[in-house]
């Protein structure tokens, strides 16, 4: 479900902390449909209601387009240098369903030694990706606490009681904390092919589980279910359709005795 797309003119190539990066058209689109109920609560509700100075949903939906770049990129930095750890070159891709980072190639000390990475290396390497987005978040919050920037997150509120005079000001610090936390925590979970799935799959095959693979189907298939069904109840019905599409392609990988590792 997870597969790089193919490369298009449209595509946005270049290079960051010596990984080659590719930002496919579809990434942008998604930002927008992701953004807009977003940018146009801070715009208009959020800022009518404390008073704060607007300068129009379209800015503000630039605002997070960018903030969802940086966080996102900054997440497949981390599986690329986790990687790089082990001696294997990587790629980062930006595409409709986030991002992905891509080994290319195995260093020469792994390459001679077993052509891949162990379940433990497996482990560092799919948890660097949410652990950046949530170091990334982290310093956008200590940032915002020490410039008295008000945050929200789930009903929750710090930085300051009262809001900036600046729309902008908000949106900046929130459209890179908010998503950096919700991204990392909903790839923890425990559901192939997200971070969290490769981490309890890895986990399995270190205790020695029967058939870790087919347990980590069952487990990404249960946990899909439940958490389409949350997100669909609380409004997030993209989010939740994602989780049910998850689900089924586990189910359909189970049933097909898909292994691999």
């Amino acid at each position: 479900m997870l597969q790089e797309p193919p490369a298009s003119q449209y595509d946005w190539n270049f290079e960051f902390w010596g990984y080659r990066v590719r930002v496919a058209w579809g990434f942008w689109v998604v930002a927008i449909v992701l953004g807009w109920g977003w940018s146009t609560y801070v715009n208009t509700d959020l800022a009518i209601r404390h008073n704060m100075e607007a300068p129009g949903a379209p800015v503000i939906l630039l605002i997070w387009i960018a903030a969802i770049f940086v966080s996102i990129l900054i997440h497949e930095l981390g599986h690329s240098i986790a990687m790089s750890r082990y001696g294997i070159n990587s790629r980062i891709v930006l595409y409709h369903f986030g991002g992905l980072a891509i080994p290319d190639s195995f260093g020469a000390w792994d390459g001679a030694r077993q052509r891949r990475v162990g379940a433990s290396e497996q482990i560092i390497i799919s948890a660097a990706g949410p652990v950046f987005q949530l170091l990334l978040a982290a310093a956008v919050a200590a940032a915002g606490v020490a410039l008295r920037i008000r945050m929200d997150l789930l009903g929750l509120h710090f930085g300051a009681e009262e809001y900036p005079r600046s729309a902008v000001m908000y949106a900046l610090f929130n459209g890179i904390f908010y998503p950096s936390v919700f991204w990392a925590i909903l790839n923890l979970a425990p559901i192939l092919p997200l971070d969290g799935g490769q981490i309890t799959r890895s986990t399995l095959m270190l205790t020695n589980v029967q058939r870790p693979q087919h347990a980590a189907h069952m487990v990404s298939i249960v946990a899909g279910v439940l958490i389409g069904i949350l997100m669909m109840q609380s409004g997030q019905p993209f989010a939740g359709i994602m989780f049910l599409m998850f689900a089924a392609s586990n189910w359909q990988a189970m049933q097909s005795g898909y292994g691999g590792f």
